[in-house]
């Protein structure tokens, strides 16, 4: 069950805020400052800015995503925005999460306004190149791997047996040398894995960040299932 809570007081950029954002933005917030997204942009267009609300398509959380600019951190797969010009990402709301989503598939600066302590931050770019070198390498490891150990969650919204099945079919149909193992929990802990020493990388089936942000959590890799079946479909 997911039931948004909105923040109720009104959100004003201060002056410094707005001198400091480019001049073409993408704004997103987390659900609890959404309701406040079009009066944010209107201030940033009367400070001469041009703000551009968009709607993400949704792949896992079907029906989660209801308005323009809404953010869900876990939800990255069809966060590309070729099409769009713009300079730079605003996103309202608190924590690194859900903005760190926007670039696993951009090249654009992340600037942060919370309006709990009115303060603005910036993620950097760069940050992109680091995810491509991580997945790059973990694919890699998945190629020379023997073992294969395939991680389903029963949570609702990240659950995905149905998929996670096709593609144990698919990785022993090409490479019939590679055993595959499938791992069903609810919870997945990651301190659990280190009980199956014998797996040589993981394939993950649930939140997509379990792949990128939690491989600090345990000493084998993890490769997302998105990764995976991009490979299948190329060779």
């Amino acid at each position: 069950m997911f039931v948004p809570g909105y923040y109720s007081k009104e959100i004003m950029l201060p002056k410094n805020v707005l001198n400091k954002l480019p001049k073409n933005v993408l704004l997103f917030s987390s659900v609890q400052f959404q309701k406040k997204l079009s009066d944010i942009k209107r201030q940033l267009e009367d400070n001469g800015k041009s703000a551009i609300l968009s709607k993400s398509r949704n792949f896992l959380y079907d029906g989660m995503i209801s308005e323009d600019g809404q953010l869900i951190g876990c939800n990255i797969e069809d966060f590309s925005f070729k099409g769009i010009d713009f300079d730079a990402f605003l996103y309202i709301g608190d924590g690194l999460f859900h903005p760190k989503a926007l670039l696993v598939n951009n090249y654009k600066d992340v600037y942060c306004y919370d309006p709990k302590t009115q303060r603005l931050s910036i993620i950097d770019k760069s940050l992109h190149d680091e995810i491509e070198k991580r997945k790059k390498g973990v694919l890699i490891k998945f190629l020379s791997s023997k073992n294969i150990g395939i991680l389903v969650t029963s949570k609702i919204g990240q659950s995905n047996p149905k998929r996670a099945a096709s593609l144990k079919k698919s990785i022993i149909n090409r490479w019939p040398d590679k055993k595959v193992f499938m791992f069903y929990s609810d919870t997945i802990d990651m301190s659990e894995l280190e009980n199956f020493n014998f797996i040589d990388v993981y394939v993950n089936t649930a939140c997509i960040r379990l792949g990128l942000d939690d491989l600090k959590r345990t000493q084998k890799p993890i490769i997302n299932i998105d990764q995976v079946e991009r490979l299948l479909s190329q060779e």
